[in-house]
């Protein structure tokens, strides 16, 4: 059909005349609305939000050797030399009787961390999550230095290496690329003896405070620093760090219904191994004999042997049980009715802890918080008990923390009938 040139008009008029409609129309389906503009926050505000100034510079002991007793004890070290660098000190994870950043729990599991704050008001705290946020919100990654801290043997001087093979081991063994770093060939790594460290003099100690504020000093963001080897005090020994609320009350509430009692201390781990069983009647001789004595009839017992998990000991350097630790322990049990931190369910309560069962399973197994639990105990007894050299660790750094706690509590009025005692080893 072929329009005529009227109709042709019409049309043509028609389609100018609806054509911006049809726009519009078209427009409605497929017209997407710019996007708001979203500004990512500078480093120096993220610095702000964690650090409260536009530089951060933090001081990170991901790993401190050895068991709670002494990484106590070390930790304060670190504290004190973050105080003096004027560095913000990260309060690492802690677990298993340890601090280091590879365990399951914050830092307050174990500690009370408004006491630190009083004990060290000069230090800014913060905990290893929000260090850890710190690091991945950064645009540009924070640089780093590594610090490594050990006795220098017999050699009184301080000394400084540089040892830059130690990346492989922080990777490796340490997982530390779980946190942002700018971890690249520019991080300087340093090895620092600290000459003899064993019952440091005053003089020495500012000696040393000196020597560590001149070499440490960097503009690194973040100071790595662990160490190796040292098993005392860096600077002079101060009272262990403070335990966390919810483990001194289980602790008190244990010891209101014990009391008044006797505790023993026994750890297994350096006696000699035939002469368990004979150590262990002869504590049931002594224990008989005090108990007469004393009129006290409740015994608490803390010790490395296995009482959650028959396998696995209370210290992770306790790697063996013989049939001869077993016995001991039999002998125990027929002869007294004995507390303990499983018996007495003391504590139960963390089932309800917001941490996953099977990392609570896994503390509770091994060396973990009722190591803490047990030495808070042992602090308040009534009567404190440990052995002789041929029957268990005769010196050590836990036991020595009780010690020194019920001399405190002696000071402050607080009546005990002893300050230790050891059981003897019967002759043959």
């Amino acid at each position: 059909m072929i329009l005529s040139s009227k109709s042709v008009s019409l049309i043509i008029t028609l389609f100018i005349l609806l054509f911006p409609f049809f726009l519009w129309e078209i427009d409605k389906y497929f017209y997407n609305k710019p996007k708001e503009l979203k500004f990512e926050p500078s480093d120096n505000e993220i610095n702000q939000k964690y650090c409260g100034t536009n530089e951060c510079k933090f001081l990170f002991a991901y790993n401190v050797v050895e068991q709670e007793s002494q990484s106590n004890q070390h930790f304060i070290s670190f504290i004190q030399i973050a105080q003096q660098l004027g560095r913000i000190m990260v309060l690492t994870n802690v677990g298993e009787s340890s601090i280091s950043s590879l365990k399951n729990f914050p830092f307050d599991f174990y500690y009370n961390i408004d006491e630190l704050r009083r004990k060290f008001p000069e230090v800014k705290f913060i905990s290893q999550q929000q260090f850890q946020k710190w690091t991945k919100e950064r645009y540009f990654k924070p640089d780093i230095i590594h610090v490594l801290l050990e006795d220098s043997k017999f050699d009184p001087n301080y000394t400084i290496q540089y040892d830059i093979s130690y990346i492989d081991k922080l990777v490796k063994e340490y997982r530390i690329d779980q946190f942002d770093f700018n971890l690249n060939n520019s991080v300087i790594f340093k090895q620092v003896g600290v000459g003899i460290t064993a019952g440091p003099r005053k003089s020495e100690n500012n000696e040393l405070r000196e020597f560590l504020s001149a070499e440490l000093k960097s503009n690194a963001e973040v100071m790595l620093i662990t160490h190796e080897t040292i098993r005392h005090a860096i600077f002079e020994k101060l009272t262990p760090m403070p335990y966390a609320s919810h483990i001194t009350k289980a602790a008190l509430n244990i010891t209101k219904n014990l009391k008044p009692y006797i505790a023993i201390h026994w750890r297994m781990e350096k006696g000699r191994i035939n002469l368990m069983p004979k150590c262990s009647k002869s504590l049931v001789t002594y224990l008989r004999k005090l108990k007469k004595r004393t009129g006290i009839k409740n015994i608490y017992l803390a010790t490395d042997y296995p009482f959650f998990r028959q396998n696995k000991t209370q210290s992770r350097t306790f790697t063996r049980i013989y049939e001869e630790h077993h016995t001991a322990m039999k002998i125990l049990n027929i002869s007294f009715n004995l507390n303990t931190w499983v018996s007495t369910h003391g504590l139960d309560y963390l089932q309800s802890y917001p941490i996953k069962n099977e990392q609570l399973q896994e503390e509770l197994e091994g060396s973990g918080i009722q190591g803490v639990f047990d030495k808070l105990i042992l602090t308040q007894a009534d009567y404190f008990v440990s052995g002789p050299k041929e029957c268990c660790r005769f010196n050590s750094t836990y036991t020595h923390q009780v010690i020194r706690a019920r001399k405190e509590m002696l000071k402050n009025n607080i009546k005990f009938k002893n300050l230790i005692s050891r059981w003897k080893l019967k002759p043959k």
